[in-house]
């Protein structure tokens, strides 16, 4: 009998981890995908120099020909471990017993 409520919290927190590493490889995958890390993606550039332009132009007369990170792209991996922790603790708190 004891070992009963053990199971359900191991099986509870299961449950939140999985959630939780779910929604955060979800919010990498979108930012990744829209190219969130990048304020100049390679993308950009390779186009551009296909065209015979030096670069991207990011001020009247002034390219850029190397990729430039976003300013917020250091605080990427901060938001994906922060919504899947939310999740995870969401999960936990909704999967409790109720009285």
């Amino acid at each position: 009998m004891t070992r009963i409520p053990f199971l359900r919290m191991r099986v509870r927190i299961l449950a939140a981890l999985v959630a939780g590493l779910a929604v955060g490889l979800a919010m990498m995958a979108y930012d990744r995908a829209r190219d969130a890390q990048w304020a100049v993606t390679p993308g950009q550039i390779a186009d551009a120099q296909a065209h015979g332009r030096p670069g991207v132009e990011v001020a009247p007369g002034r390219f850029v020909d190397r990729p430039v990170p976003g300013e917020g792209a250091a605080w990427l991996p901060v938001k994906w471990l922060l919504l899947g922790a939310g999740a995870a603790c969401a999960v936990l708190a909704g999967t409790g017993r109720r009285p």
